[in-house]
């Protein structure tokens, strides 16, 4: 029989992206023993050295402070070549200093044990303890705590816990949102798989796969690669929106690196190569996700409110990407990829959308806050994301100190 260690504390933070290890930084800077739940190898999430994607946020008029810029000028100041492995031990080192927070790597959580009873404002649940397997050490944690923060992207505590979620996009007779969804449904935006590339000195050859898929002009008819622009990424590589985002990952894991070779080959040998010497640096084989679960809190953040620039008694944090829709077919859907509809910066996000409303000890920081469809497209870019792990960490410590 494997072994199970148990550990106590004050906040256990499962989902160690820039949310997660905010959370966790911010509740631990505040004097609560932490224990941060994370089930890769590095920190980071969608931004970390294994998937690559951009830390986008409300713009450069509105950079975002705390914990994230202390981050990111600790990233200016060692790693000014921006090699993804120093910023791999960058995010690293930022959790490891802090000695109240007890890290678990290689430990996906996977159970939870709730207790039913009649808690404030008709919350009928509360968190006892959840488990994680770590694979490294072949060992179970069982980790107890005051409180928990769901900061894993796909909202795992949901399914676990039987706390309250949504899925899917809502249509315009829902919130009075400005969609263009006729009917509500359980489709989201999609996930990628992305490519990096390097410019060489000499001419490179590229042999493809036999799993990858042809593609040809016609293909990238509003998404034409162009490896000369610094922010291009292949982030419209993207598939599964109209699948099971969650259920469906592994099939369209593979689907992606078809399209991702495929894409490389258009690119290296299509009807009119141009990047004769340019080499594949990068292909990322675990998805980057945009949407899955989001957690019912208090409140539902709408696209309305963020347009309107809608006040709150309880801003906790802010955003100002724009409501930044991908289509479900992804890379398929004919026409633009994506519908921009530019936000102000920066918009409030209430303390509301950012605890469960029916378990009473649950947050949740990242992309699975309480938000209609369209508000998500927004407030999912990962400096919005950092910023709620921040503001849930520090209300977890107090919590935690006055409870």
């Amino acid at each position: 029989m494997l072994e199970t260690r148990k550990i106590s504390c004050d906040l256990c933070v499962v989902g160690g992206g820039l949310s997660g290890m905010c959370a966790a930084i911010a509740a631990a800077r505040n004097g609560s023993r932490v224990v941060l739940m994370h089930e890769r190898s590095v920190l980071g999430g969608n931004a970390s050295s294994e998937i690559r994607m951009w830390i986008c946020g409300a713009g450069e008029q509105h950079t975002e402070t705390g914990i994230v810029e202390e981050i990111e000028l600790e990233n200016k100041y060692r790693n000014p070549t921006k090699n993804w492995y120093i910023w791999s031990s960058i995010l690293y080192d930022f959790v490891k200093r802090e000695p109240n927070i007890t890290l678990l790597l290689d430990c996906p959580c996977m159970d939870a044990e709730t207790e039913e009873g009649k808690y404030a404002d008709g919350r009928t649940k509360k968190i006892v303890w959840v488990k994680g397997y770590q694979t490294t050490t072949q060992r179970f944690y069982e980790v107890s705590a005051q409180y928990f923060a769901d900061c894993s992207g796909d909202s795992i505590l949901a399914p676990l816990t039987g706390a309250e979620f949504m899925l899917g996009r809502e249509d315009k007779k829902v919130f009075g949102e400005p969609t263009h969804v006729e009917e509500s449904d359980s489709m989201t935006m999609g996930m990628s798989c992305i490519l990096q590339a390097r410019e060489t000195d000499e001419k490179i050859t590229f042999i493809p796969s036999e799993r990858a898929t042809v593609l040809t002009e016609k293909d990238f008819e509003n998404r034409e690669p162009d490896l000369y622009n610094p922010y291009e990424n292949f982030w419209y590589l993207e598939l599964g929106g109209n699948r099971d985002s969650i259920g469906d990952t592994e099939e369209l894991r593979d689907e992606l690196i078809s399209l991702a070779l495929g894409t490389w080959d258009y690119v290296k040998n299509g009807e009119s190569p141009k990047y004769d010497t340019f080499e594949l640096e990068f292909l990322g084989f675990i998805p980057g996700k945009r949407e899955s679960r989001r957690m019912t809190g208090e409140y539902i953040l709408t696209a309305n409110d963020i347009l309107s620039d809608r006040d709150f008694d309880d801003t906790a944090a802010y955003g100002g990407w724009t409501v930044d829709d991908h289509f479900p077919a992804g890379f398929y859907h004919k026409g633009v990829p994506n519908t921009h509809i530019v936000t102000p910066a920066p918009y409030k996000i209430p303390y509301r959308c950012l605890y469960s409303k029916n378990v009473e000890n649950l947050f949740f920081a990242g992309r699975n806050i309480s938000t209609t469809h369209m508000a998500l497209s927004s407030t999912r870019v990962m400096k919005t994301c950092a910023l709620l792990g921040q503001a849930v960490g520090t209300a977890a410590s107090i919590a935690a100190k006055f409870s």
